[in-house]
Formats: structure tokens, C-alpha cells, sequence
């Protein structure tokens, strides 16, 4: 059994208490070690049914399944995996059957109704409330062979969950052993080098204190204040759009530790809904190909505006099928797609964790003296640049009286 992880994370393996709290910047490798816990507890304990949880169901797809299976492929075990009900299952040495089930509260009921539950992986825990949290501990109460724990694993962004902060950082529970991280302590040196170069060039001191320290904080200088909204075309007055004028997307490459994303865009009059349909690093563009055309959610046909510095991969998606188009840029494209966003009415369909993960923190740069400059800082904008393409260029289209570009079209 092949299992790497850092010093720093090692004798956790053996740590028993009821909580289990990984906090730390980017690319420490908390999220990790606690795949790597799980996966260890079932091979060598057998018997197991663990849940792992993130807020939203559909993107424990993107994250902590990938990570359950390379850590499965890597040890060469054989697994089964239950793509509609999201279950893993595998031995362990005892012969013993495991499952590893992957889930979200945005179907309480059907959390509630599991049983037989040995253990719990509490993924992105930025994502819930102290009444989720409450919710969970309590259906983790039956008796078992093994010992009972819940891991939670978190960045330390005070303004998204408080909560977290006040009860196992400001205080001690008994009952929790709390583990903070840093991206030294992430066992493979190139992931370090690759995290350092990102986390090293936040100019932000608060964001940097965040991701690069894991030191808690608040983000100042937020641009957006947009409201979230259960489905696209619900309003916050309760009206409900009976029909959208377009929809487009938007769409920001990744590479290795960064994440591609693809926001969906419905458009009424000047008031849009950002839906998130993926949030992933290490794809290659044949892998977002084919995420965009195994997605029902998706039509390819329509436009998504990428990011035209990205000639040679919005021509190899298109030549997949994918009408890629090249959004506007330009001197000073970034303040004036802002400032195009702030004066329409936006909101974010529920579910899309990652865009008001990046929402909360898409703030202005600061100068020596602690004043605003005209341009946000640098980091963890994937999304936020997705829809900044999609809607500045398509509206610029429009106003140009041409709504849909051609692929050959390059701004510069």
C-alpha cells in the first residue's frame, strides 16, 4: 500500500478524536491527507462506509471523487463505482467490503435517511453552516466496530464561515484536534514549486495571509455584491423569468494546480444568472471537450467566449466541435468589463460554490498606503474572468449590433 504524505500530516493517521480539523492555505495538501486517511482506514480496517460531503452534490464530481480514484489507481485496487448514486466500492485486506459514499446537502432528507455510517469527510467545510455541521454530527451517532470521526478540511476565510473560527480555533473543544498547514508541508515537491510561484505573487497582504499562511482573515475591498438565487431566472422579489432572451457561457483555461472553469450565463434584458458548470485543474483541452459534451446541462452550439490570449486552445476546442469564440481584450478591457458588470443586475445560481467562493474574495488592489487601485488582485479569478468574458464581450457584440462572433475574429 503506496501512501505519501508529508511529516507534518503523518501521525494524524493515528489521531482518534471525534473531529478532525485540516485548516491551511492553498495547495498544502490537507484535502490530501484526508482522502489518504479515509482510503487507509478502509484497507486496513475493512468494513467501512464513509461519506464524504460537499455542500453541493454534482461538484464532489470534480474534487473529491478524482481524488478517492487516483489513490485507488495508484495502488492498482480494483473498484466499483456507482456513477448515479456516487458510491465507490473496494476491499480491504480482511476481505471486508468498503463504501465510500459522495454526497451534499442540497438533499438533507436523503442524508438523514443513510445508515450504518463509520466515518465522515467534511470537504470545502467554508461551504456549510454551524446548522449543517450540527445536522451531520448528528446522524454520526450509531455504534460501530471502529471509532467514530469527522474531518473537516478548510482554507481559513474568515468571511465565509465564521463559525469555524469561533468554535475549534478561539476556543478548545476537547473533543477535536485541530492540524493548521502550509504549502511546505505538501509532500510532492513540484506541486510546492507550482503553488509557491501563484501563492508568492499575491499582492493582497489579506489574501496572502489566507492562501499562502493559512492565517485566518477577512477580505477587504470586495468589487461584486451579487445575491444568490435558487434556480436561473428566480428574482429576489420571488418573480420568476418565464423565459430567458439568450444564454451564452464564459470560460478561463487552467493548467496543473489551477482550475478551467465554465460559467453558464442566462440573460434577461440586463439582468443575467451565473450557473457553474466546471470548476477543475489539470484538464487538457480534449478533457474540457468532452466535459462540455457529456454535459446534457450544455449545448455546444452555443457560444463561449474564452480567453483570447488562448488562440491555439479556443482553435483546438472549436476543431472539436466546440463553438469556442476569442472574448475582447484590450487596453484596459479588465476595469471596463468590471465596471459593464457592476452596472447590471447579477446573481448566482445556487450550487456554484466555487463563484461565490471567488466572489467573496475578488477584491481591489491596495497600494503602499492601504489605498484602492482601479484593478483587482490576481488570484483565485477563474471564475470571476470566465464571466467577465462572456458577458463584456457578448454585450459588446450586441451593441455592435453583432451578438455572435466568428472564430476568426482576434482581440487583442
Amino acid at each position: 500500500m503506496e501512501i505519501l504524505v508529508s511529516d507534518t500530516f503523518y501521525p494524524l493517521f493515528d489521531v482518534k478524536s471525534r473531529y478532525l480539523i485540516l485548516c491551511g492555505g492553498r495547495g498544502s495538501g490537507k484535502s490530501e491527507f484526508a482522502a489518504r486517511k479515509v482510503f487507509r482506514r478502509c484497507i486496513e480496517e475493512g468494513g467501512h462506509k464513509f461519506l464524504i460531503l460537499r455542500k453541493i452534490r454534482k461538484t464532489c464530481q470534480q474534487s473529491t471523487i478524482c481524488v478517492i480514484q487516483h489513490i485507488l489507481h495508484d495502488n492498482e485496487i480494483k473498484y466499483g463505482f456507482n456513477k448515479t448514486d456516487h458510491i465507490i466500492s473496494f476491499p480491504g485486506h480482511t476481505g471486508a467490503m468498503n463504501e465510500i459514499l459522495f454526497d451534499g446537502l442540497d438533499e438533507p432528507e436523503k442524508i438523514k435517511s443513510i445508515k450504518g455510517i463509520t466515518g465522515i469527510w467534511i470537504e470545502e467545510a467554508t461551504e456549510f453552516t454551524e446548522e449543517d455541521f450540527v445536522k451531520v454530527d448528528l446522524i454520526f451517532r450509531e455504534p460501530g466496530p471502529h471509532y467514530k470521526q469527522i474531518i473537516l478540511s478548510f482554507n481559513p476565510d474568515e468571511s465565509l464561515a465564521k463559525w469555524l473560527k469561533i468554535r475549534f480555533f478561539d476556543h478548545i473543544d476537547p473533543n477535536a484536534t485541530v492540524h493548521e498547514s502550509t504549502v511546505e508541508d505538501n509532500p510532492i515537491a513540484a506541486l510546492r514549486v507550482e503553488y509557491l510561484k501563484i501563492l508568492d505573487a499575491i499582492q493582497d497582504e489579506t489574501l496572502k495571509a489566507i492562501s499562502r499562511y493559512g492565517i485566518w482573515a477577512i477580505p477587504q475591498g470586495q468589487i461584486y455584491q451579487w445575491d444568490v438565487m435558487s434556480e436561473p431566472g428566480h428574482k429576489p422579489d420571488g418573480s420568476i423569468v418565464a423565459k430567458f432572451d439568450e444564454i451564452f457561457f464564459g470560460g478561463d483555461f487552467g493548467y496543473s494546480v489551477n482550475p478551467a472553469a465554465l460559467i453558464k450565463i442566462y440573460k434577461k434584458a440586463d439582468e443575467f444568472w451565473l450557473e457553474e458548470m466546471l470548476y477543475q485543474p489539470g484538464l487538457t483541452n480534449q478533457d474540457i471537450a468532452m466535459r462540455i459534451k457529456e454535459d446534457s446541462d450544455i449545448d455546444a452550439r452555443l457560444p463561449i467566449y474564452w480567453d483570447s490570449a488562448e488562440q491555439k486552445s479556443i482553435e483546438e476546442i472549436y476543431r472539436l466541435g466546440i463553438n469556442a469564440l476569442p472574448a475582447l481584450k484590450g487596453p484596459d478591457s479588465v476595469r471596463a468589463g468590471i465596471d459593464l458588470l457592476k452596472s447590471k443586475k447579477i446573481h448566482i445560481v445556487a450550487g456554484s460554490e466555487n463563484i461565490i467562493k471567488e466572489v467573496g474574495r475578488y477584491c481591489w488592489r491596495k497600494d503602499k498606503q492601504g489605498h484602492p487601485l482601479p484593478e483587482p488582485v490576481k488570484f483565485d479569478d477563474h471564475a470571476m474572468d470566465a464571466i467577465r468574458y462572456g458577458i463584456f464581450t457578448h454585450c459588446q457584440g450586441e451593441s455592435d449590433g453583432a451578438a455572435i462572433f466568428s472564430k476568426h475574429d482576434v482581440y487583442i
